[in-house]
């Protein structure tokens, strides 16, 4: 089902948590023939974090919003 509708509303990307396992996420995608990709909730910056303030996790979670939906 998940399948049917990814391809149905163009989906290209399963997002995860920074901080939550991306197996789910990479299985469904892999299984899907989608990409994965981070969006992190800001609730504890840690050295994974793709920014080191509020400010720099929300432009790289734009980034990453901005790729999946092809937007420049």
């Amino acid at each position: 089902d998940l399948q049917a509708l990814a391809k149905k509303d163009n989906v290209t990307t399963v997002f995860f948590e920074a901080l939550a396992s991306d197996k789910t996420a990479k299985t469904l995608a892999k299984d899907t023939g989608l990409t994965t990709d981070v969006l992190d909730p800001l609730e504890g910056i840690t050295d994974k974090s793709q920014g080191a303030d509020y400010f720099e996790v929300m432009r790289s979670n734009l980034k990453n919003l901005q790729k999946a939906l092809g937007a420049k």
